[in-house]
């Protein structure tokens, strides 16, 4: 079939080497998760809702998901749930994606690369 034949990698190996990339970048992630959680503070502050209400409105704005059970009703926090939360959002499945890119790269590697 192919030139090279490698070894299939199972998903607890992906995610041991997986969780290693992530330690690389564990101080932006969690600045990441700290800046998101702050905002939902300050939207919770703005919008006169519980803080739990106000973290849960901020993540679910990063990931662009928008269930619609809350809704920004003052300026500031409109402009955090429509550009600030979903570009931070962005970020940080971005290096999610680039960490778990890394880690199939890394197990990759240790096979050897092409061994044709």
């Amino acid at each position: 079939m192919g030139e090279s034949e490698f070894e299939l990698v199972g998903f607890r190996t992906f995610f041991h080497e997986f969780l290693r990339v992530l330690y690389y970048v564990r101080s932006i992630l969690l600045g990441l998760f700290l800046i998101i959680t702050a905002l939902g503070i300050v939207i919770a502050g703005q919008e006169n809702i519980d803080i739990w209400n106000g973290i849960y409105f901020a993540f679910i704005s990063a990931y662009t998901v928008g269930y619609g059970d809350i809704v920004p009703t003052k300026a500031l926090t409109k402009f955090l749930a429509a550009f600030v939360l979903p570009l931070l959002g962005m970020i940080f499945t971005g290096i999610m994606v680039a960490a778990a890119m890394q880690a199939i790269a890394r197990l990759y590697r240790m096979q050897g690369g092409r061994n044709g």
